[in-house]
């Protein structure tokens, strides 16, 4: 069998952000470096803050926004249903089937699993975040 997939296809960093504020970083620091990224919520975050707190955390948000569920697929479900970019949710496999499912009607997406975040340190978050999108890009 031939493998037809691009496996030198480089992924997006993902950057947890918490507020509205660190989604206004990450946005600035990747339009400056002009890079592809993700804003990703803190893990369980969909279960504890819920998706409209999601909602008015990335309003403003220009990059792709996954929303994590943790085990939770009714509150991913409820984020897809939402209109959310996508979420994240270990779910068991008739859920995760369903789930994909909505997400081909809605336009959203389901990781099954949470892809690996920088977090923004309290102290010099924008050059953190750029030296870490800079070595992310690096091939």
């Amino acid at each position: 069998m031939i493998d037809k997939h691009d496996h030198s296809m480089h992924a997006p960093a993902h950057v947890t952000v918490a507020s509205a504020p660190d989604v206004a970083r990450v946005m600035a620091v990747v339009m400056s470096l002009r890079v592809e990224c993700r804003v990703v919520s803190p893990p369980g975050a969909g279960c504890f803050m819920g998706v409209e707190w999601w909602q008015a955390v990335v309003a403003d948000c220009k990059l792709p926004a996954l929303l994590d569920c943790g085990l939770a697929a009714g509150f991913a479900g409820t984020g897809l249903r939402a209109g959310l970019d996508g979420v994240i949710v270990q779910a068991p496999p008739a859920q995760q089937r369903a789930l994909h499912a909505l997400a081909r009607v809605t336009g959203g997406q389901v990781l099954d699993v949470r892809p690996a975040t920088f977090d923004l340190p309290p102290d010099g978050a924008g050059e953190a975040l750029a030296r870490y999108l800079r070595a992310h890009r690096a091939p």
